[in-house]
């Protein structure tokens, strides 16, 4: 039986409105946990209830009567306590914030410095089992973002070519992973305590490129390559230093896990799409969502 009763904290993140519109448009009951209550850009729909994140007391009393709670909160430390209120609160499944690279399926994702807060949370997820199920949700890079910052492929300036570019890889729409998790809700049996894998389209940079070079003739594509086994030697290294770039480094090891053979960054062939309402975009409508950020 699906679950109805659903509360999310970080709700009004990059990520949380996309989940929230999808979950009220489907008939959910949601309940937005926040500590400013703040709920700007989201539906009238919801149920807001304000929350001290830092008290056990109080998230046990606001997830009373939940069936599920999904964390979609950019602080990885904090959802040992949110997962430990939710059982303490009868709780039935967790959906932590897992959104993104193949964390789950794949050792040297699993392995990078800049995914130790979400492997953690997974060790803790599986030590937990016996009292809360959970579901972890594989997407790769939110599409709207690999357009919009240029990662894909970059509209504005150079495109970074990781590797040779003609790798194929899995990318999620924002408001496909919101459908995702409707879907799990929709069926917590077939979601019950395993990874999920979504994708909106599989594209390599090189197709994308040209996808864009089709709907804009006057688009002139510039490219630079980047190696990224040096790029990854390279991050290391900074991690070493002093006073290292460290937030730069992170970001090398979040792009090593999107775009590098061998990291698990593609499902097209075996994937959860169809359980959970995702249908995917063709390459022709691939071209109308690359059109409108020109």
């Amino acid at each position: 039986m699906a679950y109805k009763k659903v509360a999310i904290a970080g709700a009004t993140g990059n990520l949380g409105p996309s989940i929230v519109n999808e979950l009220v448009k489907q008939g959910f009951e949601v309940t937005v946990l926040t500590s400013s209550g703040n709920t700007s850009g989201l539906p009238s729909a919801i149920k807001v209830t304000k929350v001290d994140f830092s008290s056990q007391e109080s998230l046990v009393s606001a997830l009373k009567g939940q069936e599920a709670f999904i964390s979609a909160i950019p602080k990885h430390d904090e959802q040992p306590a949110l997962i430990d209120a939710a059982i303490a609160a009868g709780v039935q499944r967790f959906i932590p914030s897992e959104f993104g690279s193949n964390i789950v399926g794949n050792e040297k994702v699993r392995a990078l410095p800049v995914f130790a807060g979400k492997v953690k949370t997974q060790e803790y997820l599986r030590a937990k089992q016996d009292q809360i199920s959970y579901t972890i949700v594989t997407t790769g890079l939110f599409l709207d973002w690999g357009i919009g910052l240029g990662w894909l492929v970059n509209l504005k300036g150079k495109t970074q070519i990781n590797e040779n570019g003609d790798s194929v890889h899995s990318f999620t729409l924002l408001s496909d992973i919101g459908k995702a998790v409707a879907g799990i809700l929709n069926h917590p049996e077939e979601t019950k305590n395993r990874g999920v894998y979504v994708q909106t389209a599989a594209l390599s940079q090189n197709q994308a490129l040209k996808i864009a070079q089709k709907v804009n003739p006057d688009f002139k594509a510039e490219t630079e390559h980047v190696d990224l086994a040096e790029a990854e030697k390279n991050a290391y290294a900074e991690l070493s230093k002093e006073n290292g770039n460290v937030g730069g480094a992170m970001v090398t090891f979040i792009k090593i896990s999107i775009f590098r053979d061998g990291y698990g960054n593609l499902w097209d062939k075996k994937n959860d799409n169809e359980l959970l309402g995702v249908k995917g975009l063709s390459e022709a409508e691939v071209g109308d969502l690359i059109a409108k950020y020109f």
